[in-house]
């Protein structure tokens, strides 16, 4: 075995070369994922991961791990999101996150870096260790959901239709939950064409709104307005977006202290799936 000891950052690694990493790192993951060049420049455009932020780990010229980091702030950041931590395993069992975390957690608070997040399913153990190890604390629980939405007949007095511009100040408003990374209205909006909200109104009034990343049917978010509740709306948004695009759709990261949005999901046809913790790093 090859033992790494060169940190440094991904400024200098391509698209490519990361993307080949990240799948050959995840190919025995407990949810296997493949992405393409095209798919992961969509990831680091919508959730907005910097290289100059993100570690790598190096055997010569071979990335044999990595953190990808975004962050909230292009010019005076204070948090990083993990969007990706990977191990290629053949360098596996060498705490490769942790010392990765080790040689850049004094750089990231010069840096004015304040915080950490990042979401761990819940069965991985092992990364749930290595993180705790680096100072990660448990602070949210939180689901996903995927499935055939079920079909509702949409009452009269609904009416749909995609808005380009939508007023984020306001359907923020509609939130019960403070979205976890990927789904924040900063990143819906940096997600830009791959994304189309549509708003519902009922008598001229928005009633709630669902953003779909299109390519992946993936639910950003959907939200209704407090008034306009139990009236269908939340049901009529799904079967929209539904015959729009066709299915199947997740949704991830809904927080446990919310069964009430478990149970809307779970009527409108979507299982639960997978469950992670939602971890912060305090600097």
């Amino acid at each position: 075995m090859i033992f790494i000891q060169d940190f440094r950052t991904l400024e200098h690694v391509t698209t490519p070369q990361l993307c080949d990493t990240f799948n050959v790192a995840f190919s025995d993951y407990i949810v296997p994922l493949h992405l393409t060049p095209s798919i992961m420049e969509q990831k680091i455009q919508g959730e907005n991961l910097q290289r100059n932020f993100s570690i790598g780990a190096f055997a010569g010229n071979e990335l044999g791990g990595f953190i990808l980091h975004a962050v909230d702030h292009l010019t005076h950041p204070t948090v990083l999101y993990n969007g990706g931590t990977g191990v290629v395993p053949t360098y596996r069992g060498q705490h490769l996150v942790q010392k990765m975390y080790e040689r850049f957690i004094p750089v990231y608070q010069q840096r004015g870096i304040r915080k950490i997040v990042l979401e761990v399913i819940s069965t991985n153990l092992p990364a749930i260790k290595a993180y705790t190890n680096s100072g990660f604390q448990k602070a949210r629980f939180i689901h996903s959901f995927k499935g055939m939405v079920a079909t509702h007949k949409t009452p009269s007095n609904i009416t749909i239709q995609a808005n380009e511009t939508p007023d984020w100040a306001t359907l923020a408003t509609f939130m019960d939950m403070a979205p976890t990374w990927s789904n924040t209205v900063d990143s819906i909006q940096r997600e830009g064409v791959f994304t189309t909200t549509w708003e519902a109104a009922i008598n001229g009034e928005i009633a709630g709104y669902i953003s779909v990343h299109r390519d992946t049917r993936r639910i950003r978010n959907i939200a209704v307005n407090p008034r306009f509740r139990r009236q269908g709306v939340g049901s009529a948004l799904l079967q929209y977006a539904a015959d729009q695009l066709g299915g199947p759709f997740t949704i991830i990261n809904i927080d446990d202290h919310l069964p009430e949005i478990r149970t809307f999901l779970q009527q409108a046809g979507l299982a639960h799936y997978l469950s992670q913790y939602e971890m912060v790093l305090t600097l």
